[in-house]
């Protein structure tokens, strides 16, 4: 009786499936995430965003890029925030105003991106004509009816 061995053509081909796989069901939830975090209302500025025609939209996004690489570099090497918090954490005795101070330093930052974004959308739409405007207005009024997460029955503000 001979015995031999069967050989293993593609060792890595298991490997790569189990790979595939793992990344095929964290694509899958981030996007369940997406919808399911999203209220019925969904977010009027991403629908504001995204009813701009093509090229005011791509201007906006290069706009938006440029106000968070600002941001970035502002806080780059900055670990001020983060350390008080963590600090205010670690403490025998817990200091809610440092822990307070740290998140507020967090959400200023936040509010300035988010303010300079908006600035940004409203130049945009100071500078469409009147006709311009009206059609932005039938494409926001569009996807503000028809949106795709619409009807899943939760109901949390994200706006």
């Amino acid at each position: 009786m001979d015995q031999t061995k069967a050989k293993r053509r593609f060792p890595w081909l298991k490997l790569t499936l189990g790979v595939s796989l793992v990344l095929n069901v964290l694509v899958i939830g981030m996007l369940w995430g997406v919808m399911t975090r999203t209220s019925q209302q969904g977010s009027l500025l991403r629908a504001s965003v995204a009813a701009l025609p093509a090229d005011d939209r791509r201007e906006l996004r290069r706009a938006t890029g440029a106000i968070l690489r600002a941001a970035r570099d502002q806080t780059a090497g900055n670990t001020g925030g983060s350390q008080q918090m963590i600090a205010a954490l670690r403490a025998e005795e817990f200091d809610p105003e440092a822990f307070s101070d740290a998140l507020r330093q967090a959400q200023d930052r936040l509010l300035r991106i988010s303010d300079q974004m908006h600035d940004q959308l409203l130049v945009k739409v100071s500078e469409m004509s009147p006709q311009d405007r009206l059609s932005y207005a039938e494409s926001l009024e569009d996807r503000i009816k028809h949106r795709p997460w619409r009807g899943g029955g939760r109901e949390r503000a994200r706006d």
